[in-house]
């Protein structure tokens, strides 16, 4: 099975809106994630910041000039394994 090179990548810095989520008050919600744990993705929305648990969501993420859809589950784990 190929590796999703996307997922090689450190996600901080990045801007992220979600899609869709078990949280209903999180969807649409977008800005910069700031910070990211084994599963929490920490979010600067600009008003404020929000901690978003990943598996429950969908969540699209602006990587080199393209917008990707990516389901949370894919995004578990700790960022710095995804970097080696």
């Amino acid at each position: 099975m190929r590796k999703n090179k996307f997922l090689e990548y450190d996600l901080i810095g990045k801007r992220v809106r979600i899609v869709t989520h078990s949280d209903p008050s999180l969807v649409g919600k977008e800005g910069v994630i700031i910070l990211e744990t084994e599963k929490t993705l920490v979010v600067d929305t600009g008003d404020s910041t929000i901690s978003v648990y990943k598996p429950n969501g969908i969540y699209e993420i602006d990587f080199k000039r393209r917008r990707l859809s990516i389901c949370g589950d894919a995004l578990i784990g700790k960022p710095i394994k995804r970097l080696r």
